[in-house]
């Protein structure tokens, strides 16, 4: 008694088209090939590639690995985190300025202990 072949359970693709010709098999067979790969395996990359691009919104003659424009929310978010930095600069630079005012008290203070008690007394 022999077992009936089990059935491939792999998801498959199958396209049919004019555009479909040998000659377009033949290339993709070469390609593939040419890439150390199957036709599924080439053919499934380059076409996922491809819709990655067009949704992307990405033209045709961009260079692969080119980034695409940020969505309208990650500008929203930079502009939001620009203005941020930019108020923190501004409260840094008023914090640098108050301590330089605190150092320039400190140093008064300190000439005027180094001062004899006369002195002091006496506004030398």
């Amino acid at each position: 008694m022999t077992t009936p072949p089990r059935r491939d359970k792999r998801p498959t693709l199958t396209l049919k088209g004019d555009e479909f010709t040998p000659e377009f098999r033949s290339l993709l067979n070469k390609a593939a090939k040419k890439a150390g790969k199957t036709q599924a395996e080439f053919a499934a990359e380059t076409l996922a590639a491809a819709a990655r691009r067009i949704l992307s919104g990405n033209p045709d003659d961009t260079p692969e690995g080119t980034p695409s424009a940020p969505p309208p929310a990650v500008l929203a978010q930079i502009e939001d985190t620009q203005k941020r930095i930019e108020a923190t600069d501004a409260k840094l630079d008023a914090a640098t300025q108050t301590i330089a005012a605190l150092a320039d008290q400190v140093r008064a203070l300190t000439e005027a202990q180094r001062k004899s008690f006369w002195a002091r007394l006496m506004g030398r």
